[in-house]
Order: C-alpha cells, then sequence, then structure tokens
C-alpha cells in the first residue's frame, strides 16, 4: 500500500501550530517542544539513475554528473504522486523527497546518495548495483592541497545547484525545499580522501599535512553550504515570519547547516578536539542554526560538542551492531 503524502498548505492553521511546536524545539522550551516521528528510514536500499532514454543505470565503474538526471529523478517522484505503483520508485522517497510523518514536515532534498562533496573534491564515485560508493582520491593528501576548494565551474557543484533549482520550481509546495543532504564534515572528508586507516595514522604521525587537508576540506564545505543557501527560499510566511527546512523535516526559523563527524568514533577525544573541533566550529557556525550527525560510538565527542553555544542539536544514529 502506498503511504500517504502528507501535504500542508500554507494557509492551515495546522501548519501554524506544527511551526509553533518546531520553533519551541529549537528554543528548547520546557513544554511542547518534544517532536516525534516513526518511520522506516533503509539508508541500504538500492537506487538507479534514470536516463531521458527510458533506460536506467545501476552499475558505473566511474559515475559522472552526465548520469544524474535531476529532471528525471524528480518526475519519478511526481509520477509516484500521481498514483504509480511502480515499486522501483519508493526507493526515491528517501533519497529526493520524504513524507511528513508525525510531527516533522515533508521536505525534498538534493539525491541523497550522492557523496557531494567528495566527489567536488575529485575522488572517484562508482556504482555497485544499485550502491554508491566513494573511492580514495588518486592523487591523496598532496593534490587536494595543491587544487584548493576553488569549485567554480565545477560539474558536480553545478548538478547539486541544478537539483535545487529544479526542486524548488517543482516539488516545493508539497515537498519544501532544503539544502541539507550528504554533506560530510571535515573529518569525513580527509578520512575519503585518504582512506580511513591512512587518516588515523596521519593525525598523529602527520599532523601539520592534516590541518592543511583540513583547511581545503573546510572550505569546500562552506563553499557548498553558500552555494546552496543561496537558491533557497523561506518556506511558510505568516506568523513564523518564514523559514527553512533541514533534512529531517524540522523547520527552522532560519537558514540550517546540516554536518558530521563520523569519522571521530576512531580518535580520541583529545584527538578531536585539538585537531577537528576548530574546523567544525566554522561549518557549525556557516547558518544561524546547526544539526549535527553522530553516531553512538562517537558519543565519546559529544561533551565538547555540547560546549559550543552555537550548535542547536546533535543528531543520533543508534547503530544495531
Amino acid at each position: 500500500m502506498k503511504p500517504e503524502v502528507i501535504r500542508v498548505p500554507s494557509g492551515e492553521a495546522r501548519l501554524a501550530e506544527k511551526l509553533s511546536r518546531h520553533r519551541a524545539f529549537w528554543n528548547r522550551e520546557e513544554s511542547r517542544s518534544l517532536l516525534r516521528s516513526v518511520g522506516v528510514f533503509a539508508a541500504s536500499m538500492p537506487v538507479h539513475l534514470p536516463q531521458r532514454d527510458g533506460t536506467v543505470i545501476t552499475q558505473a565503474e566511474r559515475l559522472t554528473p552526465d548520469m544524474v538526471d535531476p529532471g528525471e529523478m524528480i518526475a519519478e517522484v511526481e509520477r509516484w504522486l500521481d498514483g504509480s505503483s511502480d515499486p522501483h520508485l519508493l526507493s526515491h522517497w528517501q533519497a529526493v523527497a520524504s513524507f511528513g510523518l508525525g510531527d516533522l514536515l515533508p521536505f525534498s532534498q538534493p539525491f541523497f546518495k550522492i557523496p557531494w562533496i567528495e566527489a567536488m573534491l575529485g575522488c572517484p564515485i562508482t556504482m555497485t548495483e544499485g550502491q554508491i560508493w566513494v573511492e580514495r582520491h588518486p592523487g591523496g593528501a598532496q593534490a587536494v592541497i595543491r587544487r584548493g576548494a576553488n569549485l567554480d565551474h565545477d560539474p558536480w557543484l553545478e548538478l547539486y545547484s541544478e537539483f535545487l533549482r529544479q526542486l524548488r520550481g517543482r516539488l516545493q509546495d508539497r515537498f519544501p525545499v532544503t539544502a541539507n543532504t550528504l554533506l560530510r564534515g571535515p573529518c569525513d572528508l580527509v578520512a575519503a580522501v585518504l582512506g580511513v586507516r591512512e587518516a588515523c595514522v596521519g593525525w598523529v604521525d602527520q599532523p601539520d599535512e592534516m590541518a592543511r587537508l583540513m583547511r581545503v576540506c573546510t572550505d569546500a564545505n562552506l563553499a557548498v553550504i553558500e552555494a546552496g543557501n543561496a537558491l533557497l527560499e523561506p518556506y511558510a510566511a505568516g506568523p513564523e515570519e518564514g523559514g527553512y527546512l533541514s533534512g529531517w523535516g524540522i523547520w527552522a526559523p532560519g537558514l540550517v547547516v546540516r554536518t558530521q563527524a563520523d569519522h571521530s568514533t576512531l580518535l580520541s577525544p583529545g584527538m578531536y578536539e585539538r585537531q577537528i573541533l576548530p574546523f567544525d566550529l566554522e561549518v557549525i557556525r556557516a547558518a544561524p542554526h546547526c544539526i549535527f550527525h553522530l553516531h553512538n560510538p562517537g558519543l565519546h565527542v559529544a561533551p565538547a560538542l555540547i560546549e559550543v553555544d552555537e550548535l542547536d542539536v546533535i543528531e543520533v544514529v543508534v547503530d544495531p551492531y
């Protein structure tokens, strides 16, 4: 059975009530600030890339931006909305558009399966049986440092921006657009560029080079955040005076950034505070509001994050293993 599509027109009183509760969430009010939602996030569900000639891509030794067509992917969402029962279309709901279940609002985002900033930095992206992966940068740290974070005319950034433009034009009324998608934080980008094992050794043996690489990864992150925010429009005027959707269906009273530090699970709290947190702070401060993603094995860095005044929310994925 197809799940109900929840659409809340901006003029409805129930939307104002939802937004009021979301504002209470950000203000940490004692009452009405707990948001509840129950759903299934199938992160490992395979996806396909529809093409204009009717074919689909599920395998690619090297995934390139021209293989990803925002218009065709949004068209699949629209066909599902129009009543199609094709089960293959469902995989795009959690990768492009999400239902507003419980207290959350529906939202849409640039394709969540692409490791966007890794691709912009030059890491090869592959696709195997509907799963998209990032590989280590062939030139290593020095190649990334030499290139720097200049993303002007980068085809992956142009694709990300085109997603935002088309989502805003075609789905905004049903699924408000967020720029929050899979934008990994600086230390996760370093681990992608070097490989996890090499990065762990680098923090100990080559702190100066790691700092230079973190500088580039942070600047790339900030550039993508700025480009995305420039293409957004406030959602829901009226008593709440606009606002923006986060990548979790939580409305924020201002621009909101999503970042993460999954790689911190392999580092000590002291190493995280000395070598990574200063760069994470720049990303956190890139918007008035921030949601910081961790996994439960990384909660040892949470005490340092809690001390950051500008950080609003720590979101934790509890890994069953």
